[in-house]
Formats: C-alpha cells, sequence, structure tokens
C-alpha cells in the first residue's frame, strides 16, 4: 500500500506541478483562484459524494459507515485535546498565529487531497468510507473550527454547506431501492471525477503564488518548523496508535482494515485550505495560513508514504 500511496502522490505532484507551470506562466489573480476553489469545493466535491452512494443498499455498508464515522470523530477529537496541550500557552502577541494553528493542527485537507488519493489507493469503496470522515471534518470546521477564528460557532453554515447537502442525498439515495438512471447518473460521475486533477491544478497554482510573510520571519518559520512536525508527525504516531487498538478489537470486522486505513490516511493529511479560507474572512493572517497549507502539502509527500509503511508493519 506504501508503493501505492507513493505512485497516488507522484501522479498528484505531476498534475500540480502543470498547475504551477500554468499559473506562472499565464498569472492567476486571486479572483481566480477563489472561483477554482469554490468550484471544487462547492460543486465538483458534492458530485463526488453523490457518484460514492450511487451503489446498490447493503445494512452491513451502512453499518460500517456509522463505524466510520464514530472512530473518525474520536480521532478529530484526539487532535483537539492535542491542539490545546501544544498551543494553550501562546503569549497575546502569538494569538494571532495559535488560533489558526489550532485549526490547522486538527483539520486535514481530507477532501482536495484525501479523496483524490483514497480513491487511487483504495478504489470507490475507500470513497465511500471517506465520507464518514469527511461529515466529521465539515461538523468541525464549522463548529471548533470556527470558535477559534471567529468567537463564535455558525451551526447555519454546517447544514449549509453543500458537501453536507451532498451527504444527506446521498444517504437517502443509498438507502433507496431505486438507482439513479444512467442518463443522471453518467454526468454525475463525470463531473465527480473532476475531483483529482481540478485540486491538485489548485494546489499548484497556490504554490506558485507562494509568499513568505515578511514580518517576523525567524518567529513565523520557528512556528512553521514546528507545527509541520506536530501536523505530520506527532499527529500521524498518535492517530497510528489508536487505530491500531481499534484495529486490534474489532480484528474480526469486514472490511476493517480498509475503513482504518481510509480513516487513517484522512488523518495524515496535510492542513486544511480551509482554514485560509476562514482566515481571509475573518481578517486573521492569511498568509501565514498559507504557509502551513504549502508547507505540509509539500512534506506529506515524504511523510505520507513512511507513515503508511509503518502502518503496514502493524496494521496486518
Amino acid at each position: 500500500m506504501a508503493l501505492l500511496v507513493i505512485k497516488q502522490l507522484v501522479i498528484m505532484a505531476l498534475i500540480a506541478l502543470g498547475g504551477f507551470i500554468f499559473a506562472k506562466s499565464f498569472g492567476v489573480s486571486d479572483k481566480e483562484q477563489k472561483f477554482l476553489s469554490k468550484l471544487l469545493l462547492y460543486f465538483i466535491n458534492p458530485f463526488l459524494i453523490v457518484n460514492s452512494f450511487n451503489i446498490p443498499f447493503d445494512s452491513s455498508k451502512l453499518k460500517q459507515l456509522l463505524f466510520v464515522i464514530v472512530i473518525s470523530a474520536l480521532a478529530v477529537l484526539l487532535m483537539i485535546v492535542f491542539s490545546f496541550c501544544v498551543y494553550s500557552s501562546s503569549s497575546p502577541d502569538k494569538k494571532r498565529f495559535s488560533c489558526l494553528e489550532k485549526v490547522a493542527v486538527v483539520f486535514t485537507n481530507c477532501g482536495f487531497v484525501g479523496i483524490p488519493l483514497i480513491r487511487g489507493v483504495l478504489g470507490e469503496e475507500g470513497v465511500f468510507f471517506l465520507m464518514g470522515y469527511l461529515i466529521i471534518f465539515n461538523i468541525g470546521i464549522w463548529t471548533y473550527g470556527y470558535y477559534q477564528v471567529s468567537g463564535s460557532i455558525s451551526v447555519k453554515k454546517i447544514f449549509t454547506n453543500p458537501n453536507i447537502i451532498a451527504i444527506f442525498i446521498g444517504l437517502i439515495l443509498f438507502c433507496s431501492p431505486v438507482k439513479l438512471p444512467e442518463l443522471i447518473a453518467t454526468p454525475i460521475k463525470m463531473i465527480g471525477d473532476l475531483n483529482t486533477a481540478a485540486s491538485m491544478i489548485l494546489i499548484g497554482i497556490l504554490f506558485a503564488d507562494f509568499k513568505l510573510p515578511s514580518e517576523d520571519r525567524k518567529t513565523v518559520l520557528t512556528r512553521v518548523t514546528l507545527f509541520t512536525i506536530y501536523r505530520l508527525v506527532v499527529c500521524s504516531i498518535i492517530n497510528l496508535i489508536f487505530l491500531y487498538f481499534v484495529h486490534k478489537i474489532f480484528a474480526g470486522m469486514p472490511q476493517i482494515k480498509m475503513m482504518i486505513y481510509t480513516v487513517l490516511i484522512c488523518s495524515m493529511c496535510p492542513a486544511a485550505t480551509s482554514v485560509p479560507s476562514l482566515a481571509c474572512v475573518f481578517d486573521k493572517d492569511a498568509s501565514y495560513a498559507s504557509l502551513l497549507v504549502s508547507i505540509t502539502s509539500l512534506l506529506c509527500m515524504i511523510s505520507l508514504p513512511a507513515f503508511i509503511a509503518l502502518a503496514e508493519f502493524f496494521i496486518k
């Protein structure tokens, strides 16, 4: 599986390189970046979600999805506890950094990176299980994440999020005896299939526009280094230990290994691109948030295969 992850990451990196070259050659404005981000997040991803649920109903699969939701919630809760342990004592002048770090260390890019990676490694069935993690991600980012950055909680943002709506539509479709006719299912699948390419092109464009913050460079680089270690190394170890014990306890459950690896890959992805978006909305340090996403996106090319190889040694 580690070799499959490396192969898929290389494929994704080559697409991202194409996006980088395009952005450097022709120039891509902030407005165009935001448009592509919104297109991917609020249009392409929801179609991918609906398509993943357009399969014959299986009560055991529904139970497995609920199981993934539970272990995903526990994994995210562990990361929230960890975030308070490492960022709770920041001095007042560093709050502009720590409020973003608290969110970015918990929530991963399980959409833009996780979906195409799991799809390439575990197939459509892995994407189906990923929906459980995505439910927890969307609830968490619009409650805990929203609160850390803004000081309030937006329940409305959870239920009006197109991805959450798509999950509910998908669950209804999955539980229904009637499946989508080919005339409707085909365009839904075609739009959903754009996810991998569009995600990587966007990441390449974001890299092309990367700028190191001009102020407090030493402080910024120190904090980014520590954050990268926390997100890609420490969090991966914590989740690997947690999921190892989950696997031991539920070893006899059908598809347990695929469910475990789905959650593990999601939990080891780079920092979520939602963090810079929240920073922009609430006038926080968006350049710093983008730096966290960019650096972890680059270095996960090394950390993800390494920890998957380690997981294969323990989770058999």
